[in-house]
C-alpha cells in the first residue's frame, strides 16, 4: 500500500507540479486554454458519443481519486496530514460535485463544453493535490 501511495503521490506531484509552477508564476491562463481546447476536442471526437466519453473521464477520475484518499488514510499515520488529507478530500468533494453539475448541464445542453471546467476550482484543486503529494512522499521518505 505504502508503495502504491507513493507512486500516485509522485504522478500528482508531477503532473499537477507543471499546472501548479503556472499558477505561481500568475500565468495559467495559457495552460487551461490549452487543457480546454484538448478535452472540448477530445469531447466532440467523430468516433462515440460525447456523452460516453464524458461519463468514463468523470468515473474513472472519481475512482482514481477514491482509490488515493483511502491509501492515504490507510497509510498515513500522522495526524496533521490525517487533517490536511480530510480537507483536501472535502474540496475535491466540493470539487466533483461542481463538474458534475457542469456536465449535467453539458448533456442536457444548456452550456457549452468549454463551460464544463470552473477554473478557479481547478486551480485550487491543483494547488492542494500537489502540495498534499509533497507532503505526502515527504513523509514516506522521512517517517
Amino acid at each position: 500500500m505504502l508503495i502504491a501511495l507513493g507512486i500516485m503521490a509522485g504522478m500528482i506531484f508531477l503532473i499537477y507540479g507543471l499546472y501548479f509552477s503556472a499558477i505561481l508564476r500568475g500565468k495559467p491562463q495559457a495552460w487551461e486554454m490549452e487543457m480546454q481546447a484538448a478535452f472540448v476536442s477530445w469531447l466532440h471526437e467523430a468516433k462515440g458519443s460525447a456523452r460516453v466519453r464524458l461519463v468514463g473521464m468523470l468515473a474513472a477520475s472519481l475512482m482514481l481519486e477514491a482509490v488515493y484518499f483511502i491509501l492515504a488514510f490507510l497509510v498515513l499515520q500522522n495526524p496533521v496530514m490525517i487533517i490536511l488529507t480530510l480537507v483536501l478530500a472535502g474540496e475535491e468533494l466540493l470539487h466533483i460535485l461542481v463538474v458534475l453539475n457542469s456536465s449535467y448541464k453539458y448533456l442536457r445542453g444548456r452550456i457549452g463544453a468549454e463551460r464544463i471546467m470552473n477554473w478557479i476550482i481547478e486551480r485550487v484543486s491543483a494547488a492542494f493535490f500537489f502540495t498534499h503529494a509533497f507532503l505526502v512522499l515527504v513523509t514516506i521518505l522521512f517517517y
